[in-house]
């Protein structure tokens, strides 16, 4: 069961791209200070990663500052120290498979690393690089998809052929695939039926088609206070928690 403190802003945090840069650890100079900013505070994680790979970027002493952490887009839900307290079930079906298959095959993109399919909880990510490809490999492939729109090309292509389906973009290398109404804007409820009355979010995804924005659209239907925010990196979190009164900065 979650439960949330009422009279405490809810602060949800995204993490690459948010906490760290993509599939990277997080600085140390930002979780020193995080930690300490994060004292009397309610914070909360919201990634598309698993709890092994957000363990792998988010050191354990800065984990446990988080009361939970929404992995998989809010599929699967740890209180501290890791103990699991939500999990959803997710099948893709056998054709889409053979289309992801395809995808893989007729890219124009040349480098693959291999690990493209990974199954997670309540969702499955896709990535043409591979999950494999280490961080020179990633930022290739984020560069050359900024200018060639593949990932947005896959992702629509599943959402016009699986209504039952839901694709974002997500992280830098990757797409989201999930059940229809189960992104990360699940985390919005989890939260409101747990007691919250505000909710402040930070995110690099923010965007429509975005894996961050089910979290912006659901906030904007939730008759909650809330406020949200796009950064592109950590050191424009760093910046919002030292400068932006909602974090109690800038004072």
């Amino acid at each position: 069961m979650i439960t949330v403190d009422p009279n405490k802003i809810c602060y949800v945090f995204d993490v690459d791209g948010t906490l760290t840069e993509p599939r990277m650890e997080m600085d140390t100079s930002l979780s020193s200070e995080f930690i300490a900013w994060t004292a009397n505070k309610q914070c909360f994680i919201a990634t598309g990663s698993d709890y092994s790979k957000t363990r792998e970027q988010v050191p354990w002493y800065v984990l446990d500052c988080f009361k939970y952490v929404f992995c998989c887009m809010g599929n699967e839900v740890r209180a501290q120290f890791g103990t699991t307290v939500h999990r959803s079930s997710f099948f893709l079906p056998d054709t889409l498979k053979n289309e992801l298959d395809s995808f893989l095959e007729n890219t124009k993109f040349n480098l693959k690393t291999g690990n493209h399919l990974e199954m997670r909880t309540g969702m499955a990510n896709f990535s043409i690089v591979g999950r494999n490809a280490d961080f020179e490999q990633r930022a290739a492939y984020n560069k050359w998809d900024n200018l060639n729109g593949e990932r947005k090309m896959m992702a629509d292509f599943i959402n016009q052929k699986y209504p039952e389906l839901e694709a974002s973009v997500g992280g830098s290398i990757s797409i989201d695939i999930i059940k229809k109404g189960l992104d990360k804007g699940q985390v919005v409820h989890h939260l409101k039926d747990s007691g919250a009355t505000k909710i402040v979010f930070v995110g690099d995804r923010c965007e429509e088609g975005g894996n961050d924005y089910g979290i912006i659209r659901e906030l904007k239907k939730s008759g909650l206070a809330f406020e949200w925010y796009n950064v592109s990196g950590p050191e424009d979190t760093l910046k919002l928690i030292r400068t932006n009164k909602v974090f109690e900065g800038g004072k």
